[in-house]
């Protein structure tokens, strides 16, 4: 223990300070530590739910489903070896009958989806066909002989629903519908020079 005289006190008396008080002074007399600086919030990364080609029936039948489209499976069948077609899921979408057909090859498909893109359906085929990579989408009931049924309000708004869905899955997709809808729109191939340009326009 250091021991220390005062001025003015009487011979011989002398006050005790101990080592420690004076350490706890001069810390007293340090600067404060800095303030820690706040770390950058890490960003969120939005996933890409479009799918590769070839995709799967059931990927593209989860995708939906996890878009907020309500629909009932029913059945699922598979394709015969060598066959064209892998699988077909069969399921109901607000009533109307919806079929998700996986080929093994989006060559497969447009084999057997000859049709153009905005072209309207005949008579026996479904309202509503999306295509996109090796996966074809149907939707709406269909006979032979029978005209295809229009939406009403209600089946019009879950069509814009399912196709903002598979346009987020599968696009660019070739449609052909009842009634027009709007999609991304496909990459055009360059023209060869002197020829006309092509007009940009929505497909419908």
């Amino acid at each position: 223990m250091a021991r220390i005289a005062l001025r003015g006190s009487r011979p011989g008396v002398v006050l005790p300070v101990t080592l420690a008080l004076a350490a706890v002074l001069a810390a007293c007399s340090s600067a404060p530590p800095p303030a820690s600086s706040t770390p950058a919030p890490t960003p969120i990364v939005t996933p890409n739910p479009h799918l590769a080609d070839p995709a799967t029936a059931q990927d593209v039948f989860n995708g939906l489903g996890r878009a907020g489209l309500r629909m009932t499976p029913n059945t699922a069948t598979a394709g015969l070896a060598g066959d064209a077609i892998v699988t077909r899921i069969n399921a109901t979408y607000l009533g109307w009958p919806l079929d998700v057909t996986q080929f093994r090859t989006s060559a497969d498909l447009a084999k057997a989806a000859k049709w153009e893109a905005g072209e309207a359906p005949g008579r026996g085929e479904p309202p509503f066909a999306l295509a996109g990579a090796n996966i074809l989408v149907s939707w709406g009931p269909y006979g032979v002989g029978v005209k295809p049924a229009k939406p009403d309000e209600h089946k019009t708004v879950a069509l814009e629903a399912l196709v903002t869905a598979l346009d987020d899955l599968l696009s660019p997709l070739r449609t052909r519908t009842i009634v027009p809808v709007e999609v991304a729109a496909a990459p055009v191939a360059p023209k060869p020079a002197g020829s006309k340009a092509p007009k940009a326009t929505a497909a419908p």
